[in-house]
């Protein structure tokens, strides 16, 4: 390790600001690791963050010499020139990383790792072997993490084609293999997941059998709840159905045969209803004009015979599935979401341990800020399964494109994403952004502009006290 500069007056025990040695500017900066050799005892480690240079001949919004001379063209003089950082305190070298507890004092020695230095040795330990990507600018330097913290959930956030998927497929994913937890991916659009894995490891949505419940409500969704609205939502018609599809006869059947047994069964239901209400054709014609509304697309969807109960036992056999879910609809993605949901909390409350992460891509879709039918359910048992999952060894890892407000998630789901991994953000989440990293020095404008793959690593799961910036190889 090189000496580059010293601790500036005004240091504390949590950062300080790191005065460089002549012409270390030329080749240190942000985010580099740092040691410091605190005088007043141990061996600190930090990032250097929020760069500054001074030179009091330039002080622009005032008139002197040295202003003069620049304004003519000559070169400005460098003898009251200084470079220098904030630097922000991981913590204090010991056999592990504990937190550091002195102040800095000025004067103490800095030291910049080099690659042969690699301080991520002092963050892993004996006890984290497993590892997400690499410190950013350093690929031998393999960031650690604590796999206890995978059940408290992950959020990863950044715009349009900052990598999310990427970070999933070539770090995450593999993570929780490697940890031991089997991976079930929900692959939105079908594109980012499902074509880059064996066959053996990818099924369609159209697959997937919904329960009786999922079934019923989209089912009234498609055909237009019939007519009714507000307190008549669970009308007449409604039941009929209701009965009709838990039953469950319809099962196995082909498209062709659903619409005849839907149509005979509910239409025999209503009848005797209808003659004792007064009104005797009223609820058959609303159910005549929802029927016609209902497409044999919408069907196909809900005739799938792998059972939640099958799925999982899928996952647990392979190890990883990935959920192809293109060409169908949102509401059909919901509802094959709600029913396997709906399963896993049946496992947990029965106290059984999963030992599975779901990766959830396009968050907002599951869980919007403002969820309303059919999102408000899943945005409401995605609250659930985070609470029960701590303690059943579930992990929800959910990607969105933002992360708060209209282009992010549910305030609600993300207080319960207790690992988070932010990228390039879009410039609406930029007071979010802020309300996370400014208090570890990071500015968040620096955000907009991160190249793809590069994230700041924060969480329970971060053995590092404060956001780490890392990248990976895609290959």
């Amino acid at each position: 390790m090189k000496p580059i500069g010293l601790i500036a007056s005004e240091s504390s025990e949590n950062e300080a600001r790191v005065i460089l040695n002549q012409s270390e500017e030329k080749r240190v900066k942000v985010e580099d690791l740092v040691l410091v050799d605190n005088r007043n005892e141990g061996k600190i480690l930090a990032v250097l963050r929020r760069g500054r240079g001074v030179n009091e001949n330039l002080k622009a919004g005032g008139y002197n010499p040295g202003v003069a001379y620049a304004r003519a063209g000559g070169p400005p003089s460098t003898a009251k020139e200084t470079y220098d950082f904030t630097l922000s305190v991981i913590g204090e070298v010991k056999e592990t990383i504990e937190q550091n507890k002195k102040i800095l004092a000025p004067g103490s020695i800095v030291y910049l790792f080099e690659d042969k230095d690699d301080p991520m040795r002092y963050l892993a330990g004996a006890k984290h072997r497993h590892t997400v990507g690499c410190y950013e600018g350093h690929p031998s330097w393999l960031v650690p993490v604590d796999e206890t913290f995978i059940p408290y959930h992950i959020g990863v956030f950044a715009s349009t084609g900052g990598g999310k998927s990427f970070l999933a497929r070539f770090q995450l994913i593999p993570m929780f293999l490697n940890a031991g937890f089997d991976v079930l991916v929900l692959d939105w659009k079908g594109r980012d997941y499902a074509p880059y894995y064996q066959k053996q490891n990818t099924i369609s949505i159209s697959e997937i059998a919904l329960d009786p419940e999922t079934v019923v409500s989209y089912l009234c969704k498609k055909m237009g709840n019939f007519g009714y609205s507000g307190q008549q939502a669970r009308g007449t018609v409604t039941q009929a159905l209701e009965e009709f599809t838990y039953s469950e006869s319809w099962r196995g059947l082909s498209v062709e045969e659903f619409r005849r047994v839907l149509y005979t069964t509910v239409s025999k239901s209503l009848n005797p209803k209808n003659l004792g209400s007064g009104k005797p054709f009223e609820d058959q014609q609303r159910f005549e004009r929802s029927y016609r509304r209902l497409k044999d697309s919408d069907i196909q969807t809900i005739l799938g015979t792998l059972s939640a109960e099958d799925l999982l036992r899928l996952v647990r056999e392979r190890r990883l599935i990935v959920v192809d879910m293109k060409k169908t609809g949102k509401d059909e993605k919901l509802s094959v979401f709600l029913t396997f949901a709906r399963y896993l909390m049946d496992l947990m409350q029965n106290d059984e341990d999963l030992n599975l992460a779901l990766v959830i891509d396009e968050g907002p879709q599951y869980c919007p800020f403002n969820p309303d039918g059919i999102q408000r359910e899943t945005t409401d048992i995605i609250i659930d399964l985070c609470a029960l999952g701590r303690s059943h060894k579930l992990c929800i890892c959910i990607l969105s494109q933002g992360i708060a407000g209209e282009i992010g998630i549910n305030a609600a789901v993300r207080r319960n994403l207790n690992t988070q991994f932010v990228g390039k953000i879009h410039p609406l989440d930029i007071n979010e952004a802020g309300n996370w990293l400014s208090p570890f020095n990071i500015d968040p404008k620096f955000l907009l502009s991160l190249p793809p793959g590069h994230f700041y690593f924060m969480g329970n799961m971060n053995p590092s006290p404060i956001p780490l910036l890392i990248t990976f190889e895609v290959k």
